[in-house]
């Protein structure tokens, strides 16, 4: 038995307002680019069905144009029969049961099984058994879908959820809706686990793994390798595929404490060099605003204006030393001075000797 596991591919994803020749964002293009690819593969591989472990979209309101592109890319598998399990991940999952789901729209499409609706699902194909938990409403469904979930004799059992995991290692994002299980959760009765949401390829235990995104979302995967997994069962045997994507490099950071302004300028553009259609980032530390007006940003500008997109953060010596002179914590009564003095009120003075005197009070009492 062999299938293909995926996750993260995050469609309709745009950023840094860069176009391509047809006017579309490049950034939207590239993660479509990254799912043909997958898709291409599948088609020639043809495997026994494909898991795709969450985030199919990068937002619960995807554009008319992403779910375009979606539904031609299943109509291709489904035409070569070819199944796929997709379960919601938290980026596609609206906050209210009410709001619909974009994973419906595909619930008709032969040999597409989506999961979103917040419940446990077992799907059947050939001698696999594919246990399905989408993205929950709360912390406590996910945990009593796990548990729901139970192996079936006779078949190659497949778990797959959209989690983060917390372990001897933590491997989360910081979503606001995310959530976040003991890696005690992943049962070993399981024949593989294929999990999403974390976007590095990982192994988390011996069974379970991150196929990681397909495309680049944050500078924190800057330097990953972007794919998905071919796996064969009953004996685990897993190739990590690797997809052909646009570059995303962190450059690391320049100190420049110890430099003239025409020396960091000079670092710069060195850095810059062949970074042609690249995304990247540099830092620059320790950098006084003297330094910082002397150099010489048109050559920067120009040097970076073949990436498609380029980033150069900095900290500025003086306002870091001021927001750490800043950084000590008032007493109560600065704290309500200051908050009050800053606000429009009628007999301001009154009202703020009145508070004066609770604080006071409330002070003494707490000793």
């Amino acid at each position: 038995m062999r299938f293909l596991h995926v996750a993260d591919t995050h469609l309709g994803y745009s950023a840094y307002h860069k176009l391509d020749e047809n006017g579309l964002n490049q950034r939207e293009v590239d993660a479509y680019n990254a799912f043909k690819q997958f898709i291409d593969y599948a088609i020639e591989m043809k495997p026994d069905f494909i898991v795709h472990a969450g985030d199919l979209f990068d937002t619960v309101r995807p554009t008319n144009r992403a779910i375009k592109f979606v539904v031609e890319q299943l109509l291709r598998l489904s035409e070569e029969d070819i199944p796929i399990i997709i379960i919601s991940g938290n980026h596609e999952t609206p906050k209210l049961r009410e709001t619909g789901s974009p994973l419906s729209f595909f619930e008709h499409l032969k040999n597409v099984y989506v999961v979103y609706k917040g419940k446990y699902e077992r799907i059947e194909i050939g001698d696999a058994m594919i246990h399905a938990i989408p993205h929950n409403f709360s912390k406590d469904d996910l945990i009593r879908n796990i548990k729901e979930a139970r192996v079936e004799e006779g078949y190659a059992n497949i778990l797959t959820m959209h989690v983060g995991i917390i372990g001897i290692k933590e491997f989360s994002r910081g979503d606001f809706n995310e959530q976040i299980i003991s890696s005690g959760y992943l049962s070993p009765s399981f024949d593989y686990i294929a999990l999403g949401h974390y976007h590095k390829a990982t192994k988390v235990t011996q069974n379970a793994f991150y196929s990681g995104s397909t495309e680049y979302f944050s500078f924190k995967e800057a330097g990953d390798e972007k794919g998905f997994y071919e796996v064969e069962l009953p004996n685990l045997k897993m190739e990590f595929i690797k997809l052909k994507t646009r570059e995303m490099i962190d450059l690391g950071s320049i100190d420049c404490r110890d430099m003239e302004a025409d020396e960091i300028t000079e670092e710069i553009v060195r850095k810059l060099e062949g970074v042609d259609g690249k995304i990247i980032r540099i830092f620059l530390k320790n950098l006084s605003i003297k330094k910082h007006r002397s150099m010489d940003w048109n050559r920067i500008k120009k040097a970076s204006s073949k990436a498609l997109y380029a980033e150069i953060r900095y900290d500025l010596q003086e306002i870091k030393y001021e927001m750490a002179a800043k950084s000590r914590i008032a007493s109560l009564e600065e704290e309500w001075k200051n908050y009050i003095s800053k606000i429009p009120l009628k007999d301001k003075e009154e009202i703020e000797k009145l508070a004066l005197k609770y604080l006071s009070e409330a002070v003494d009492a707490a000793d």
